[in-house]
C-alpha cells in the first residue's frame, strides 16, 4: 500500500480554507452565490493509487434532510459536476458517492460550503481495501460502528505533522507512520496529516485536532455503520 493511496482516500482537500468553505457570517461577509458548483472526479482506490470510475452516483445533501439538493453520475472519464442552489444558505452537509460493489462514501468539508469547489474527488473503496486499513493498524473494525478518515491541514491547505486527533464520542484513533501506512504505534500525525478513527459509535461525531502550533476548527460529521466517512480539519 502506498502513501498516495492513503492520501487520496481522504479526498476533499479543496474544500475549506478562507475562500472555499468559510462558516461564520459577520455583517461584512459577502452574499452567497445563488448556485455553488462542486466538480471533481470519481475514482476507485486500490493499492496502486486510483483509477477514474464511471457510473458513480454522486449527490449533495443538507444534513438531516432525506432529499438531495443536487445529483449527478460520473461520466466515462469519472468526471462529475454538481450545481447546488443555495437559496442564500451555506450547504451544511456532505457529498455521497455510491456504486454497487463499493462502500458508500460520505465526504464532509471542514466547514459549510459558501463558494465553488473545483476539485472534490469522490473515492470509492471495496470491502477488501477497507479491511486492509484495519489490518495494517491492527484494529478489528466492528461493522455496527462507524469509521472516519481524517486529514489535518493548515490554512494554506498543507498537511500538518505532529497533530493529535480526537472525537466525541471517542473511537480508536490511529495514524500513518513514516512509511505512509497505518501504524499501530504512532501517537500523532506524520507529514501527511492523516488519522483514522476506528470503531466510533454511529451517529453524530465531533472531530477535533490539536498541535502543530495551530488552533483547529472542530466540526461534526455523521458516522454511518459499516460505511466510509472522510473529512478534513483545519484552523
Amino acid at each position: 500500500m502506498t502513501k498516495r493511496f492513503l492520501a487520496v482516500l481522504l479526498g476533499m482537500a479543496a474544500c475549506g480554507g478562507d475562500d472555499g468553505g468559510g462558516g461564520g457570517g459577520g455583517v461584512d461577509a459577502p452574499a452567497l452565490p445563488a448556485v455553488v458548483t462542486v466538480t471533481g472526479t470519481a475514482s476507485t482506490v486500490g493499492l496502486g493509487g486510483r483509477t477514474p470510475l464511471a457510473g458513480v452516483a454522486i449527490a449533495a445533501y443538507r444534513e438531516g434532510e432525506a432529499a438531495s439538493v443536487a445529483m449527478t453520475t460520473s461520466d466515462a472519464m469519472g468526471n462529475y459536476a454538481l450545481m447546488i442552489t443555495t437559496n442564500g444558505v451555506a450547504l451544511d452537509g456532505y457529498l455521497l458517492g455510491t456504486q454497487s460493489g463499493k462502500k458508500d462514501n460520505y465526504l464532509y468539508p471542514p466547514k459549510p460550503l459558501t463558494a465553488d469547489i473545483p476539485s472534490a474527488p469522490v473515492l470509492m473503496v471495496t470491502q477488501g481495501i477497507f479491511d486492509t486499513l484495519g489490518s495494517l493498524a491492527q484494529v478489528s473494525q466492528d461493522p455496527t460502528k462507524g469509521w472516519i478518515g481524517v486529514q489535518v491541514f493548515d490554512a494554506a491547505n498543507l498537511p500538518v505533522a505532529g497533530a493529535t486527533v480526537t472525537s466525541s464520542p471517542a473511537g480508536t484513533v490511529k495514524y500513518n507512520g513514516s512509511t505512509g501506512t497505518p501504524s499501530r504505534n504512532a501517537t500523532m500525525t506524520d507529514v501527511d496529516g492523516i488519522a483514522y478513527i476506528f470503531n466510533v459509535t454511529a451517529g453524530s461525531v465531533t472531530i477535533s485536532a490539536s498541535g502543530g502550533g495551530l488552533t483547529f476548527f472542530s466540526h461534526p460529521v455523521i458516522a454511518r455503520a459499516n460505511q466510509v466517512t472522510t473529512t478534513l480539519i483545519q484552523p
